[in-house]
Order: structure tokens, then sequence, then C-alpha cells
């Protein structure tokens, strides 16, 4: 026993690490298919082009090794899908495997803000940035579930890293790394458009004023970024020109229906400084309330990071933004710049909590700052330790116990529908559009053929806004004006569609939350 408390007490620094990041994996990682409930309706999109492309090499839409992913056609984040492909062949598709990728960058990401924490000031700082981003709201949220654009912060997060320790380290085949990742980046959210040249150029010229690198290693930065953004920087032009879609080899540069980046971005805006100033005030509006009244992005009262840590975070920025002549300021001053970045940002995007996630973590990160520099006594840190640890407790609970599928883009209870479905004898089965997009569930709980879809699917409206699938195979996504028993002919309906009908005249199959009807 005596040498078991000598252990402990010189490894005990080691051992609340550990417990730390147990705590954040296990947050992020257990039961992930059911929670959150329900399939939303733009992973399932990504996890069906996953196995699509990984089966068939190409998306939905026809097209091969897409940089780009028409999908609804506005289009979805490519990067997450190829991400996904290594995982749906090997468990196969299904609301675990795409959603585990997410869950493992999120774990890494609790490494990564640890080790930069070491670096950019000491163990303290870092023990305590890890029990907060163990614990955060926000990114345990995103972390378990998979929205494609919500690998971008956690992605920069890497770069950075990278960045400063192969600085730090005289590593460059490191430091070169960390630019392909930013690379990387332009694939994995539409906002880094925006986001990528108003980060990378000023902090490469504050590294060259520094005198960290010289002008020449600064170009070979630019050129990575460019070389590996490039078929991205394609795809914008092509699509702002309304220029023919593009093949080079066997990759697609696809031309899409209508460009969410002009929808949502102000600076296409005819009232460009009152939709900037209107979005700008929007975002603090969110990041001030922590919520952006979607309940899959926050969770009222905890918020992005918990409502009461804003005068930490307040105090974080003030104390990071102080000039101190100290080596490890430089570095410090990265994560500045991926602040002001962040805030020119939300000028020009129409906010909620997913358009404007790469401002989370430098908030993060000033809130840790905050806190650190207020736990300067014992008394003090013991009552921070206990409000967080409850609020932490009294989070999960409630994130655990919320029911997502009230929200209509999230699917629960519709996977053994239409399983049945597939063994129906039916030439064809009409679907109530009573959720988001009904068609994407059957795709990819049936796992169709893409070249079966594409050969048969009609829209609602030709050449509209989106891509609102009408009907494909044996499945129409809508309800004729009479819903009588019909040879070869089959209803899905929700248990409260509201209709009225004469169940007796049916044979009833009756599921979760939908029932379908037959001809007796």
């Amino acid at each position: 026993m005596n040498k078991l408390k000598e252990w402990i007490k010189q490894n005990q620094y080691k051992i609340v690490i550990c417990i730390l990041l147990v705590i954040g994996f296990a947050v992020r990682i257990i039961n992930i298919q059911n929670v959150p409930n329900g399939l939303n309706v733009d992973e399932a999109s990504s996890g069906y082009e996953a196995y699509s492309i990984a089966n068939y090499g190409i998306d939905r839409n026809g097209n091969s090794i897409p940089v780009f992913l028409l999908s609804w056609g506005s289009g979805q984040n490519a990067l997450y899908t190829y991400m996904i492909i290594p995982f749906v062949k090997l468990l196969g598709l299904t609301v675990f495997s795409i959603r585990l990728p997410m869950a493992i960058l999120g774990c890494m990401s609790l490494v990564v803000m640890y080790k930069l924490l070491l670096i950019l000031k000491n163990k303290r700082l870092a023990l305590i940035g890890l029990a907060f981003f163990a614990i955060c709201p926000w990114h345990i949220m995103k972390s378990r579930w998979g929205l494609e654009s919500n690998i971008f912060p956690d992605l920069l997060l890497i770069s950075i890293y990278m960045l400063i320790y192969g600085l730090k380290n005289k590593k460059d085949y490191i430091f070169y790394l960390s630019f392909v990742v930013l690379g990387l980046c332009a694939y994995a959210y539409g906002t880094s458009y925006f986001f990528l040249p108003l980060f990378v150029v000023p902090v490469l010229i504050y590294l060259i004023i520094k005198k960290e690198i010289g002008f020449k290693k600064a170009i070979i930065c630019l050129g990575i970024v460019f070389i590996v953004s490039f078929p991205i920087i394609l795809y914008v032009i092509i699509n702002t020109f309304d220029l023919p879609q593009l093949k080079i080899l066997c990759f697609t540069i696809p031309r899409m229906t209508t460009n969410r980046y002009e929808e949502l971005s102000s600076i296409f805006s005819s009232k460009f400084i009152s939709t900037s100033f209107n979005n700008f005030i929007q975002s603090l509006n969110i990041l001030i309330l922590q919520k952006d009244n979607l309940g899959w992005n926050s969770i009222s009262p905890y918020g992005i990071t918990y409502i009461f840590s804003l005068p930490f975070t307040l105090i974080g920025i003030i104390k990071s933004f102080k000039i101190n002549r100290d080596n490890k300021e430089i570095y410090k001053n990265i994560i500045n710049i991926w602040f002001i970045a962040s805030l020119l940002l939300l000028f020009v995007i129409e906010p909620n909590i997913n358009r404007i996630n790469i401002i989370m973590i430098p908030i993060i990160y000033y809130t840790i700052v905050g806190i650190f520099e207020v736990c300067n006594n014992n008394t003090i840190t013991i009552l921070i330790i206990i409000v967080y640890l409850i609020s932490f407790i009294l989070f999960t609970r409630e994130y655990i116990n919320t029911d997502f599928d009230k929200y209509m883009v999230f699917v629960d209870g519709v996977e053994d529908t239409i399983e049945y479905l597939d063994s129906v004898e039916a030439k064809t089965i009409y679907i109530q559009y009573s959720y988001k997009e009904p068609y994407i569930y059957y795709l990819f709980y049936n796992k169709v053929n893409p070249h079966d879809y594409i050969d048969t699917v009609k829209y609602f409206r030709e050449n509209g806004s989106f891509d609102n699938v009408k009907a494909f195979g044996k499945y129409r996504y809508y309800l004729p004006k009479s819903i009588e028993p019909v040879e070869s002919t089959a209803y899905v309906l929700r248990k409260d569609n509201g209709l009225d009908i004469n169940y007796s005249k049916w044979k009833v199959t009756e599921f979760k939350k939908f029932i379908v009807l037959e001809n007796n």
C-alpha cells in the first residue's frame, strides 16, 4: 500500500490526464449509434455517398470521385464522405460506421488541444484546458453525429498544432504537412473559402516579421495550400461563373443546381453592408446567448461552453491580446489571428452554430485561459471544479434524454419500416412526405445501387433549387388524392398521420412510428 501511495503521488498528474481523456473519449463515443437518436438527413446523405463511391465509384448523381458532392443539388462538402469510406467498407453502412470517424476526430482533438496548450504555456494550463475541453457541450454534441462541416474546426486545430510543433522543434516536414492539412480544410466546409486566405496569409506574414520563417518558406507554404485546394478553387470558379462541369482524370468538379455559398454569403448580396452588419450582430447574439434555436446544436441552459463561462472567455481574450515579449507569445498569437479571421467571417455568413463553427475553438481557448487566470487559490479552484462538474452531469443527462426525432431532420424508427418494404411485393409504394428528404433514408438503409437510382429518379420540380425527389424505383414520395386498397400498391404513413382512413379495409403492419397499408 505504501508503494502504491508513493506511485500515485509521483504520477498523479499523469493519472488525472488519463482520467480526463477516458471521460472525454467516453462521452464522445459510447452509444453514438443511438444518441442522438434518429439519423440526420445530411449524415444519411454523406453515408450513402460514401457507400456509393466505395462500391460503384460514383455518387448518387453519377459523378465519379467528386471533389464536392452535388447531393441535394446545392452541394455537400466531400471530405467527411471520403473519411467515412474505410469505416463503411469495414463495418458496413450503419449509423455507427458513419458517426465513428467524427467521434474519433473529436477524441483526437482532446489530445491535440492538450499538447498545444503545453507548447503555448505549461502543464497547469494544459490540464485545465483538457478538463474543460473534455466536458465542453459544443464539442461533445458535434462529435457525436456525422455533420460533414463539423470536421473543419478539428482539422484546423490539428494543423495549427502541427505548425507550431514544427516551428518549435525545427521539424520542417511537420511544418509543411500542417499546410497540407490547411489545404484539405477547403474540402471540409464552404466557409473555408473565405476563412483560409484571411488566416494563412496573415500567419505567414506574422511569422516572417517574427523571423520564424523566411520569405521563400512562406511561398512554399502558400504553394502547398494552393496545390492541395486547387480542385476546390476550380469548383468555385465553375459555379460562380456558370461554367460547365469539369472532369479531370477520374475526378469530377461538379456544377451545382444552386450555389449555397452565394445564397448564404453577404458578399453576393445587393445589400452587402446592411446584410453583413446584421450577420455580425446575429452571430454575436448566438455566441453570447450560446444558442441558435436549433436543438441539435446546443441545449439550454448549457449552451456552447456553459453560459456562465462568458466572464472567463472575456478575461481570456483580454489576457491573450495583452502584449508580452515572451517567446511563447509568438505561437499564442497564431490563435489570435485565427480568432480575428473568424470574426471577419461572421460578417459574411448567415449564422447558426454550425456555420460559424470555426470560431468555437478560439473561444474555448480563451475560456481556458480565463479559468487559468482566475484559479489562483485552492478554494476558487475547487469551487470552479464543482460548478463545472455538476453542470456537465446535468448537461449529459439532458442530452441523453433529448428526443431529436422531434426536429424532423433527425428521423428515428424508420429503419425497420424500410427493411420491411424491401420485401413487399407491391409494384408501387406511396410514402407520406412527413420528414425531410425521405428518399435518402431508403437509399441508405436499402443500400440501393446508384445506377438503379439514377435510371429511375424523378423530381417534384426539374431543375429546381433543390433536388426534391418525387420517385425512384417502386417508391413514390407523395400520397395520391385518394387512398384506397389497390392491387400491387402499398402506402407508408406516420401513425399520427391525421388522415381519415378506414383501417379495417387494409392489411395493416405497424412499426415504431409508421404503419404500412397493403391490399388484403
